[in-house]
Order: C-alpha cells, then structure tokens, then sequence
C-alpha cells in the first residue's frame, strides 16, 4: 500500500523526460533488502534496485534519477549497471530511511 502510494505521489511530481537524467551519489544503501538512496544535490532519492550489483555508498550513479517505472542507472564508480525504481524524492534523507520496508535492516541502526 504505501509503495503503491509513494509511486502514485512520485508520478504526479515527474518531470518531462528531458530533464530527468542527472547524477548522483548514493549516501544510504542496504544490501538486506535492495533499497539504497541518493544524494541528488538539494534533495534525495529513494530506489529500489532490481538487477545488477548493489551501489556502495558514494558511488556516482549516472540516468534517469527522477523518471517513473524501471530506468537503468549507470555507476560511473565501478563502471556496473542497475536497473531501478525509483520509489520517492525527499528534501531529506532522514525521512526516506524511516520510510523504507520493515525488513531493511539498516532502517533500525542509528
């Protein structure tokens, strides 16, 4: 229920396709449960990653940060792949790590 509505939220907010590729870097990953974020400059991302070897933190990431649906982000770090969903963009980090799934075990850590 809350991915459904964090993809319904995240949908109206897209932005036309052009502008949707940027960079990043991810500053929270959790391995346990294949969610990591992203520092987007003034505001971060949250994906869940589907394929491809999970990103470490302040690895660069490189595509469509912002588009819906699966995208295909690019790790200029180690030169890898991911495909992703983008679940939500937050002006904070703090709250996209309390909001991620119950079985993120980093969630819990302070």
């Amino acid at each position: 229920m809350r991915r459904a509505l964090l993809c319904l939220v995240f949908s109206a907010l897209a932005m036309p396709a052009c502008a949707l590729a940027a960079q990043g870097t991810a500053v929270w990953v959790d391995a346990s449960c294949k969610y990591f974020i992203v520092d987007l400059g003034g505001e971060f991302g949250f994906y869940h990653w589907i394929d491809g070897e999970p990103p470490r933190e302040g690895d660069v990431l490189d595509g469509e940060v912002r588009s819906p649906g699966r995208v295909e982000l690019v790790n200029t770090t180690s030169g890898g792949k991911n495909g992703v969903v983008a679940m939500a963009i937050s002006p904070t980090m703090h709250s996209l790590i309390h909001s991620s799934p119950a079985e993120c075990k980093r969630r819990w850590q302070k």
